[in-house]
């Protein structure tokens, strides 16, 4: 996700500031002048929005740029702080996401378990499942879902790769049918496509 936010960093004993331009939940792009190799460690202290608490984590140096910074990779965090993470990430595409479809149910099939939770942010990738239950990061899933395009319920393979405390998992597909991504990302088009002609005072 785009951002802008400074940084302080610190490596070699020596604090420096930098620029935040993209923040995932897994670490940060920084905008900055100092050449750091790939594989240096570093400590970073950051605040992504004024209503938040600073976050300190250790991170290692994953990418760097000729022209303008370098990618790191959270390797140690608080895990409070990288729920502040994670569900800021999630307002913030909630804020930004065009599709402003209903959401829909999904089934959710775990082990011996079933419960449904809701979804409106969704890919050929992946989605998110707003749910309070909460499951371990790796888990094996089995997803159930209709789209709102009168073909055959989806079923489908996930893996849980993040988990926001109360407010759902981030899923992603291990086994989707060519045909069923296809059937999503045209459900996702039709609903920007319904939101552009919206905003422009047509008729959906």
């Amino acid at each position: 996700m785009e951002e802008d936010f400074p940084v302080e960093y610190v490596v070699g004993g020596k604090t420096f500031k930098a620029h935040a331009t993209i923040l995932g939940g897994c670490g940060l792009y920084l905008r900055t002048a100092q050449h750091i190799p790939c594989g240096e460690t570093l400590t970073v202290v950051f605040r992504p929005a004024k209503r938040l608490p600073k976050i300190e984590a250790r991170a290692i140096v994953r990418s760097v740029s000729n022209t303008d910074g370098i990618g790191i990779e959270f390797t140690s965090m608080r895990p409070e702080d990288q729920q502040i993470i994670l569900r800021f990430i999630h307002m913030k595409m909630e804020e930004k996401r065009q599709d402003r479809r209903a959401p829909f149910v999904a089934q959710v099939h775990y082990q011996s378990t079933t419960f449904l939770g809701l979804s409106k942010n969704i890919s050929a990738g992946g989605m998110f499942v707003e749910t309070k239950e909460s499951l371990p990061i790796g888990s094996e899933l089995e997803l159930r879902f209709h789209l709102d395009d009168g073909e055959p319920i989806i079923v489908a393979k996930g893996e849980v790769m993040y988990v926001v405390n109360k407010l759902g998992l981030g899923v992603r597909f291990r086994d989707l049918t060519e045909a069923d991504g296809k059937r999503i990302e045209n459900y996702v088009a039709k609903g920007i496509t319904e939101v552009a002609k919206t905003a422009g005072g047509v008729a959906a």
